[in-house]
């Protein structure tokens, strides 16, 4: 920035309020660099100053905060910003103004995207920097951060890079938390995939929205089949362990239900985990009348055979 010496027309349209005057006369830069010979003040510095009341107005700083937002923390040749001489002045609604005004103006710049659509925070919960993280949502609790162009939220990436930490904060943070994800998948789809998620994470996401374990992605696939494809016994055991009846839920295209994946997979401890927690779900079958045992045997045929042995002595009336 460039200063230069303010006229004195300009300096009695600042101290008179009239913004009319700047917005068609001057550029932004040019309103920036209007400074005062000696004292360095700005056109907002002039302006508090030459308010007789204290209850003074707002409406010229409003409006040329609006075509110059750098004015706001713009000092003069004491270092001191609007703010401490509506301060010394005594303008008490001018504080309340400008302090509003720099949250809005903080608040702006956290919920700006970048060309990949991802605000601070997203970047933040990416690249796996917690700290970052608690400090951006406790500044700006209630902003719900929509999908990155990739169709991710905070909380989505979060769940999906493992971050559990991260997925607590979100949760406990932000009073409108979005849990969407990719391809209709949302948070819990993301945790469900993952051996090494955090227990404590994945009940806090419960905790919130017990709804999320039925809900299924654009394939008919819930949670609870992600957990079952990825062999993920220990996830599906905390989710049966709070609805039972989500196993039931079958696929859009084949009418698989999870255990048929996990069977399907060779999964013998997930099997054994599903089966357990829900027994009843072994005779559910696909579209084309296959149970889990046909795809068991179809992958292992002695994961078949062990099955069919257990279930024989859990269940004589099998057959």
């Amino acid at each position: 920035m460039n200063p230069i010496s303010i006229y004195p027309n300009l300096f009695n349209a600042a101290a008179a309020g009239d913004a009319e005057t700047f917005k068609r006369n001057t550029t932004s830069d040019e309103i920036e660099s209007l400074l005062t010979a000696q004292t360095k003040n700005t056109i907002l510095h002039i302006n508090i100053i030459s308010q007789k009341r204290k209850n003074g107005s707002t409406k010229f700083i409003g409006e040329m905060l609006d075509k110059c937002p750098s004015l706001l923390l713009q000092v003069n040749a004491k270092g001191d910003t609007p703010l401490h001489l509506a301060a010394k002045f005594g303008h008490s609604n001018i504080v309340s103004f400008l302090i509003e005004r720099a949250k809005l103006a903080a608040w702006q710049m956290m919920r700006m995207t970048n060309n990949e659509k991802n605000t601070a925070l997203h970047e933040a919960v990416c690249h796996g920097n917690v700290q970052v993280v608690k400090i951006l949502t406790k500044q700006d609790p209630d902003y719900p951060y929509s999908e990155n162009k990739y169709g991710k939220t905070p909380l989505y990436m979060a769940a999906e890079g493992r971050y559990s930490e991260m997925v607590i904060e979100l949760l406990e943070n932000c009073t409108s938390v979005s849990h969407e994800g990719p391809n209709g998948k949302t948070a819990l789809h993301a945790a469900a995939m993952h051996f090494y998620f955090d227990e404590a994470a994945l009940k806090k996401l419960l905790e919130k929205k017990m709804s999320l374990i039925k809900e299924t992605d654009h394939y008919g696939w819930t949670p609870i089949h992600y957990a079952a494809y990825y062999n993920q016994y220990q996830q599906i055991h905390v989710l049966l362990e709070n609805d039972q009846t989500a196993t039931d839920i079958a696929d859009k295209d084949r009418k698989m239900i999870a255990l048929h994946l996990a069977a399907g997979q060779g999964h013998a401890r997930t099997v054994e985990t599903i089966l357990f927690l829900d027994p009843k779900c072994y005779e559910l079958v696909d579209h084309r009348g296959w149970n889990f045992l046909h795809y068991a045997m179809g992958k292992r045929k002695q994961l078949a055979l062990t099955l069919i042995t257990e279930f024989m002595i859990i269940d004589p009336t099998y057959h």
